[in-house]
């Protein structure tokens, strides 16, 4: 290690230059990292719903077209009748707009005083023409008969700028504080700084990455290394009150350093690739960047951050400060008097979190709540896809789900298309343009129409009417005399639009069914509707069939993910056990540490039951991973002290020398991991990406806390298992 710390250093500046360069060239590749906003694409091969997913893009080339567009509400509330036409008609005015869809009397539109509009667009939801299409509705509509509007969108734009900017202010306040110079954390920054871009710039490399782990992952890997640095510091600090000879204190602090900072990386990069062991695979999306990304932070620790202590050692000598002493005797006293206790009531807390924590519920997926989704719930859209070969039988479960509360439509080729409907459903269903096909054909032609064709009382299925009205055009001038050029022209392509229409609805092998729903993505009552859904498909269909939306997606996480979730969690606590149990050679120390981090998990998410919230499952499974991976670090430094003061004090003394050597590292670094992601994390306007940093602050909070004050007790009261032999 000595030959390897010394090459480093005395090569410092062509090293130096070549990161510099690599961040550089990293930077540009950033805006080119393809981003993915599809959580379908993480779906594990074996997923029925991935399953369906990829035969229905085969078939149909995706999802149905009235699927594709972005989607702005509009509701306002006592709007007299004869003004709801005049707004439909200045909506229509709105920059960009494709559409605005409005049907009078519908409850889809109409509840009490409220009326809705939704306006859609074929631009994205982060474009110019949005943003223009926004600043028309807030400026000509706000204070209108109580306007508000919603944009529809499940995702953000990458990261604010600003919420960068936030994120380094917090970072630079702690490290301030706790640092002994006031350049040494912009040093700390700039050298992580270089870690980050290099990590976000490589995951061009990658095929994509999702958009929770580019949204957090720069964040993250600020916190999770930032006490890499604090330690080479440190320990050049030390080295160079020995001789003063700035190159040769550098060579011993890297060689002393690095076993200290390569186990702490090796810990969270090992807690973090677990992920990948998932079958959906976000976790291993996230994982992946996550451990690249804390591996590049040690590596640009110890090939920029010397060479910068090196260049700025007077500027540093010049801004020296003192750091906060904070007195821990009395705690350290405290700890050894009721170690028994301690250890009594952190077993009696363990079991308890592992009980309470079952009674927290897991979400799948969350939406950020609005004003409009209480009076008109969003529409939540169920695809059932099936063989052609039972359509009969998905004819009979049409009646069933129709007449549900919960449904707002159901839209099939046997009940479209392929149905023979009199003229009165006839224009119902043009009414509400559910095939896909504007036929604007005034209501006395189409009875009309009935009438000469013979089947007044009668059907026709809309090809057949098509068919009949433009044969007839042809032959008799009465008939095309009533109706005008534009419905000419338009029964001209009607043929057409009704063949794409149809092909939307009926493929090669499969078709599908599209059920409107007013239920949530994920309730106790959408979960029992897709009970009652899969077993009208079990009963009913002879083939196979597939479920496929953000519900069926949620429905079917629920089934797998505790078994998914206990997997994880015991496949990180056993590779952190044989790591912690290498670095220690003992049983007891991996044992404490590991159950001590657990509860930490534990007690976070009941934590989050008692403040009434679900938690999101990538939260979970990233506080699983970060806790175990990352905070379970400040209980090694402290553990490492008390069994090396051992080595040569009695326990109790051993316990106060180890409070006094581990409380610095692990309130810099702990206060940088709690307060960055806590604070930070309303910035985020995604309530999944929110809700994820805000669950690292709290388990990290509470991993701190118990690290702090109850690993001590337990310790001292376990020190014959604890203490190196012959201590004991």
């Amino acid at each position: 290690m000595n030959k390897f710390s010394s090459w480093l250093v005395d090569r410092r500046r062509r090293i130096f230059v070549i990161m510099m360069l690599l961040t550089a060239f990293c930077a540009i590749l950033i805006p080119k990292v393809k981003i993915n906003t599809d959580m379908t694409k993480y779906l594990p091969d074996n997923s029925r719903m991935k399953q369906g997913l990829d035969l229905m893009t085969e078939e149909f080339g995706g999802l149905p077209a009235n699927n594709q567009s972005n989607t702005v509400r509009v509701m306002f509330r006592a709007v007299p009748e004869n003004e709801k036409t005049a707004l439909l008609e200045e909506l229509k005015k709105t920059p960009n707009a494709d559409s605005v869809s409005f049907s009078p009397g519908s409850t889809r539109f109409e509840r009490g005083d409220y009326t809705l509009f939704i306006l859609n667009f074929s631009c994205g939801f982060f474009s110019r023409e949005m943003r223009e299409a926004e600043s028309y509705i807030s400026k000509n509509f706000t204070g209108r008969y109580d306007m508000v509007y919603c944009l529809d969108k499940t995702s953000q734009q990458g990261i604010p700028l600003w919420i960068v900017a936030l994120a380094v202010i917090l970072l630079i306040v702690i490290l301030v504080v706790m640092s002994h110079s006031y350049l040494e954390p912009l040093l700390y920054l700039f050298a992580i700084g270089c870690a980050v871009v290099i990590n976000l710039g490589t995951n061009i490399f990658l095929k994509d990455v999702a958009e929770v782990t580019f949204s957090i992952s720069a964040i993250l890997q600020l916190a999770l290394s930032m006490d890499y640095s604090v330690i080479l510091t440190g320990r050049f600090r030390q080295e160079l009150e020995k001789d003063g000879d700035k190159e040769a204190a550098m060579k011993r602090a890297v060689s002393g350093a690095f076993s200290s900072i390569a186990g702490s990386s090796l810990t969270t990069v090992a807690g973090l690739l677990v992920l990948g062991f998932m079958s959906f695979k976000i976790g291993l999306d996230l994982g992946f960047v996550l451990a690249k990304g804390v591996f590049l932070s040690m590596v640009s620790i110890f090939t920029i951050l010397p060479h910068l202590l090196l260049v700025f050692h007077g500027a540093v000598r010049k801004t020296e400060k003192k750091v906060p002493v904070i007195r821990t005797d009395a705690l350290s006293r405290a700890s050894y008097r009721g170690r028994r206790v301690i250890a009594a009531g952190f077993a009696v807390f363990f079991v308890l979190m592992l009980i309470l924590k079952s009674s927290t519920g897991i979400a799948f997926t969350l939406l950020e709540p609005n004003d409009i989704d209480p009076v008109f719930p969003k529409e939540n859209q169920i695809v059932l896809l099936y063989e052609n070969g039972d359509e009969a039988a998905v004819n009979d479960m049409i009646p069933d789900l129709e007449t549900d509360p919960s449904v707002n439509s159901v839209l099939s080729y046997p009940n479209t298309l392929g149905r023979s409907f009199t003229a009165d459903e006839l224009l119902e269903l043009i009414d509400t343009s559910d095939i896909g096909v504007d036929i604007a054909v005034p209501p006395i032609a189409v009875k009309l129409i009935y009438s000469a064709a013979g089947k007044r009382g009668g059907s026709m299925t809309p090809a057949e009417l098509l068919d009949y009205v433009t044969r007839t055009m042809g032959e008799d001038s009465a008939w095309s005399a009533l109706l005008n050029q534009d419905m000419k022209d338009m029964l001209k392509t009607a043929p057409e639009m009704l063949e794409e229409a149809g092909g939307q609805l009926k493929g090669e092998k499969y078709s599908r069914m599209l059920i409107s729903t007013n239920l949530p993505q994920e309730s106790e009552e959408t979960a029992a509707f897709m009970e009652k859904l899969t077993a009208l498909g079990d009963g009913s269909l002879s083939g196979e069939y597939y479920l496929i939306g953000n519900t069926p997606m949620a429905y079917e996480m629920v089934g797998t993910f505790g078994g998914e979730l206990n997997f994880i969690s015991i496949l990180t606590a056993a590779a952190i056990f044989i790591i912690v149990l290498v670095t220690f050679r003992s049983l007891a120390v991996p044992a404490v540490l590991i159950l001590l981090i657990q509860s930490a998990v534990y007690a976070t998410m009941v934590i989050m039951n008692l403040q009434g919230m679900k938690i999101y499952y990538i939260a979970l499974l990233v506080v699983q991973s970060i806790l175990m991976g990352a905070t379970i670090d400040y209980a090694i430094v402290f553990t490492n002290y008390y069994r090396e003061f051992r080595m040569e004090m009695e326990a109790d003394r051993a316990l106060a020398a180890a409070y006094r050597g581990s409380l610095h590292t692990i309130l810099t670094s702990g206060l940088v991991l709690v307060s960055v992601t806590g604070i930070v994390g309303f910035a985020f306007s995604d309530p999944s990406v929110r809700q994820i940093v805000h669950t690292i602050s709290k388990g990290s909070a509470v991993a701190v806390c118990l690290i702090l004050f109850v690993l001590p007790g337990v310790l001292a009261a376990l020190d014959r298992f604890i203490a190196p032999k012959g201590k004991r």
